[in-house]
């Protein structure tokens, strides 16, 4: 059975997408559950690799309704989890470049979490998508006898958020303090301020860059950070960077240019992944970001 895929990432958090409107129906009798393929798929070595595989499928659509997609994730073991923010882009992206959309806003369902999600597109790339407002715990960190900020902001995932201040311990010692204190559920995040208009984070590769830049401009902005993010409706937003390794992704290889001596080689798309947050308490916390190609394929099970 073969089965075509496109794979997508979110400032390096990578996915493989199967659209399962455009899975052939072949005649066998084997037909494997999505925790199998999702297995087989996301292995780095064996197959095309992966932080999560990703199903998606169009409902039919109700007149003077708006079209439905339909959405699963599955880790590389097999278990089915809730549609990350992160996943979300990336089916809102491949359902904006094949037209399921209304009037550009796309409505996802979750079965397995049992909601439904609705995200606006900011262009042909980005989308909106409204998060609800997290539970917060203050904390104080005291490293090497100085003190840090820090925060506890539980979301879908719980992050532990901290700074490093002036006069206070450095970035790395406050990193070291952090996976000291994780619990099991726990994801560290270090983040600074750039510019008067941006904020820098950092966490394991394989965190939410969506919802983890939630929590680092949620945490920033406790502490007095303020921005403007010049998108309108959006004016008061701030603007999270995320700034791991996994911003470069090798996507493509490509024959040396006769009329150059340029040799061949992989290109590289470099995306560190900007994310634009307006937390308002009342309504919810906004959040744009944007989904970007890698490549697609067919994968033989």
């Amino acid at each position: 059975m073969t089965i075509p895929f496109l794979k997508l990432h979110v400032a390096g958090h990578d996915f493989i997408l199967i659209d399962q409107d455009n899975v052939a129906s072949e005649r066998t009798d084997y037909r494997p559950a999505h925790s199998e393929v999702a297995e087989l798929i996301l292995d780095r070595r064996c197959g095309v690799g992966g932080d999560g595989c990703i199903f998606m499928a169009s409902e039919k659509k109700t007149p003077g309704l708006k079209p439905t997609l339909t959405g699963r994730l599955f880790a590389s073991d097999g278990r089915e989890l809730p549609l990350s923010p992160d996943a979300l882009l990336c089916i809102a992206r491949l359902a904006m470049d094949t037209g399921r959309s209304n009037a550009g806003t796309l409505v996802i369902e979750n079965t397995f979490a049992e909601r439904t999600y609705e995200l606006t597109a900011i262009d042909s790339r980005s989308f909106l998508l409204t998060l609800p407002y997290p539970a917060v715990q203050p904390l104080t960190l005291i490293v090497d006898g100085r003190s840090a900020w820090a925060y506890r902001i539980s979301m879908q995932t719980s992050y532990l958020v901290a700074g490093a201040v002036p006069g206070g311990p450095g970035a790395k010692r406050v990193r070291q303090a952090l996976l000291a204190m994780e619990k099991t559920n726990d994801i560290p995040l270090v983040l600074r301020q750039h510019t008067k208009d941006i904020i820098r984070y950092v966490g394991p590769e394989r965190t939410d860059r969506m919802e983890s830049a939630v929590a680092a401009v949620l945490a920033a902005g406790f502490q007095g950070f303020v921005s403007d993010s010049g998108i309108p409706g959006l004016e008061g937003a701030i603007v999270a960077e995320w700034r791991g390794r996994g911003g470069a992704v090798s996507y493509a290889s490509f024959p040396a240019t006769p009329a150059t001596s340029q040799t061949s080689g992989p290109s590289t798309l470099i995306d560190r992944g900007r994310f634009w947050v307006n937390p308002d308490r009342n309504l919810g916390i906004q959040v744009v970001g944007k989904a970007e190609y890698v490549f697609d394929g067919n994968f033989d099970l």
